[in-house]
């Protein structure tokens, strides 16, 4: 559960933002370390940069204080299936070797905690339990909606409004959340890239039985 005392909100309230560039946006110098998941910047007073959905709604994110993201993201995770990395590589034209995909029940709470179905730090992507299924329609313009969200966190910084608790989000409606959404369905609409047609039948029934 995400609940802190009132003491902890008062500490919190009291503790000092992070130093701000001359321009005034802390966002433009801390996104790429953030993104890279630098110790110093995923502390209790660094800042980083996070995507949510809350029925896909886009955030960037910043962390005052310790939050359960931070230890999600730092867990590891697990890699895309190679038939579906592939599957999204050809549909998204990037790389996604480095993306880790966390569906434990610490991201779920993490999920929870920052009222998101799915967001994503970095190459990571975290889901509340159950929220991760690349063997449906759905489950897979989600995905892509969130791999979209990598590929505009490498591009640079996306846009949030802090929050009490730390956590800057961002309006569903934003340029990101937006173009994340468009692109999403827009990829998924498309006829399957041909290598992913030309897999061999064996494969197909194995895919299916995961269905």
């Amino acid at each position: 559960m995400h609940e802190r005392s009132t003491d902890a909100r008062g500490e919190a309230a009291l503790r000092p933002g992070p130093a701000r560039p001359a321009d005034g946006r802390p966002e433009a110098a801390l996104f790429e370390a953030a993104a890279a998941q630098r110790a110093d910047v995923l502390g209790s007073a660094g800042m980083m940069h996070l995507q949510r959905a809350v029925g896909n709604a886009g955030t960037a994110a910043l962390a005052e204080e310790r939050s359960p993201v931070l230890d999600v993201v730092g867990s590891g995770g697990q890699a895309l299936d190679t038939a579906t990395r592939t599957d999204m590589e050809a549909r998204l034209g990037a790389d996604f070797s480095d993306v880790r995909v966390h569906t434990d029940a610490a991201a779920g709470r993490s999920a929870e905690a920052v009222g998101a179905h799915a967001y994503t730090v970095g190459s990571d992507i975290v889901f509340r339990q159950g929220g991760f299924d690349p063997s449906s329609p759905q489950g897979r313009t989600t995905l892509a909606h969130e791999l979209t969200h990598v590929v505009q966190q490498r591009s640079g910084p996306v846009d949030g409004t802090p929050t009490s608790d730390g956590v800057s989000v961002s309006d569903p409606g934003d340029r990101f959340e937006r173009a994340a959404s468009e692109n999403a369905e827009r990829v998924m609409a498309e006829p399957a890239p041909a290598a992913q047609r030309e897999t061999p039948e064996e494969e197909e029934d194995v895919q299916t039985q995961r269905a």
